[in-house]
């Protein structure tokens, strides 16, 4: 029986060494295996995240199944969905617009200058990698099919930072993961 360990404890801190936190790369692009192993360069920083850091929501529908009389009999799933909720700070990081608005919204061919368009144009997907890293608890989040799904109101004010506030619809990748999360960890692995 394993007890308590204050080791066991983390907080969910960038991994500043690695990106801003959170890194994006194209459909396609070689996933992490293990938290230790390399990160594909293809993987690129948005940038810095707000305070409020990044949060992980996972929603459950079920719907109860109920006999002649009323008595509950079954409970079934009827819906699943992970999402992940970020603002990013960077206003003028290219990668960090591009991930905003769509790629094909975002020129960089003047130099000195970036023009960002807004339209209806559906957002691409992406693969997402949040790192962090607490000390020797580091861990990361690898979504495979990501699509940014709401940007809030962006809101121009003397004395605050520009920001970006993201939803992010985290769609199944081809096991069927909305998201995998990995940790590293000081035990043992079990023995089959």
């Amino acid at each position: 029986m394993a007890g308590t360990s204050a080791a066991n404890v983390a907080v969910g801190k960038p991994d500043l060494a690695v990106s801003g936190g959170v890194l994006v790369a194209p459909i396609g692009t070689t996933r992490p295996t293990t938290i230790a192993g390399p990160i594909d360069p293809a993987y690129l920083s948005v940038g810095y995240v707000s305070t409020d850091g990044v949060t992980e929501t996972s929603e459950r529908s079920t719907e109860e199944i109920r006999a002649w009389g009323g008595q509950k009999i079954r409970t079934v799933q009827t819906e699943f969905g992970t999402t992940l909720a970020l603002t990013l700070i960077e206003s003028r990081n290219a990668e960090a617009l591009k991930f905003v608005f769509g790629d094909d919204n975002v020129d960089t061919s003047t130099a000195g200058e970036i023009v960002v368009k807004r339209n209806e144009k559906t957002l691409p997907y992406v693969q997402l990698l949040v790192s962090m890293l607490d000390g020797e608890n580091s861990s990361h989040l690898d979504v495979g099919r990501a699509q940014v799904t709401e940007v809030g109101d962006v809101t121009y004010v003397d004395g605050e930072a520009i920001s970006y506030e993201l939803t992010i619809s985290c769609d199944p990748d081809d096991n069927g993961d909305t998201l995998v999360e990995r940790k590293a960890s000081d035990e043992a692995p079990e023995v089959p």
